[in-house]
């Protein structure tokens, strides 16, 4: 069995643990039932993922996986994983069952259906996704989704409740009617992005310098502590340098799309 799925990027900033859009980074995955698990990983993370237990290392297959997404990121690669190892273990329902183990579905839902999705209870909607371009920020130095999550206030002001709702169903409204220059707006948020930025001091930095350069608007990739932003065709590589001049000195820039497709299985 083959099965290819792309990364993820959640939230998308007001939409927390409610929306996500796949992006054009992609895990392989080959295997054939075995009698214990026997597994080969290349790309990103190989070594982090031959030398500790993961979604796939686990079962028992002889299998050969190769991912382009980076680990530990905020790009889904936890999802990408926990999918491929649902479908291989035969789940009829993959979203459901790799995000009970993901602990929430929004990467999941993405990596599944393709696109732009918002998770409404245990139903899934897809939203138009955009034509442009992704500028992102890989930042190596992975902060656990735990921490990340730690963080979070237990109650919300009814101001801030407000403004998320307001930005929310800003976006919305810019997805389906392409109005790029109000997603600045629209990604705004004050119920996870303010409380973690301590977590990534020079997150701000960066945000500000992809809008410098051009970007419509962006905001952290999912828990961080990467940062994705959207860019007009052709302005993605001006967008990602000036983010890498911005950025941490180990942290660098790639440039890729919002996927249509999403996980494909074949014989």
């Amino acid at each position: 069995m083959r099965i290819l799925v792309p990364g993820s990027i959640a939230n998308l900033g007001p939409g927390f643990d409610v929306m996500a859009m796949a992006v054009d980074l992609w895990l392989e995955v080959e295997a054939e039932q075995a009698d214990a698990p026997d597994w080969e990983f290349e790309g990103e993370g190989a070594e982090q993922l031959r030398a500790t237990p993961n979604p796939l290392s686990v079962l028992p297959m002889r299998g050969w996986a190769r991912s382009d997404i980076p680990v530990g990121a905020g790009l889904g690669s936890s999802a990408a994983a926990r999918v491929a190892a649902a479908v291989l273990a035969g789940a009829e329902d993959p979203i459901g069952d790799a995000g009970r183990e993901e602990g929430h579905y929004d990467n999941v839902a993405a990596a599944v259906m393709g696109g732009v999705v918002a998770v409404v209870g245990d139903e899934v909607y897809g939203l138009p996704a955009p034509d442009l371009e992704l500028a992102v920020l890989i930042v190596p130095a992975a902060v656990p989704t735990e921490q990340a999550r730690a963080v979070l206030p237990e109650r919300l002001s009814r101001e801030d409740a407000v403004f998320n709702l307001s930005r929310l169903a800003a976006l919305v409204h810019v997805l389906h009617n392409r109005d790029w220059p109000r997603l600045a707006v629209a990604l705004e948020d004050r119920l996870h992005q303010p409380q973690r930025l301590h977590l990534y001091p020079w997150a701000e930095r960066v945000m500000a310098a992809a809008v410098e350069a051009g970007a419509y608007g962006s905001a952290l990739a999912g828990a961080g502590p990467s940062v994705f932003a959207f860019c007009e065709r052709k302005q993605g590589e001006d967008v990602a340098m000036a983010m890498e001049e911005a950025g941490p000195p180990d942290a660098y820039g790639l440039v890729t799309r919002v996927s249509r497709a999403g996980m494909d299985v074949r014989p």
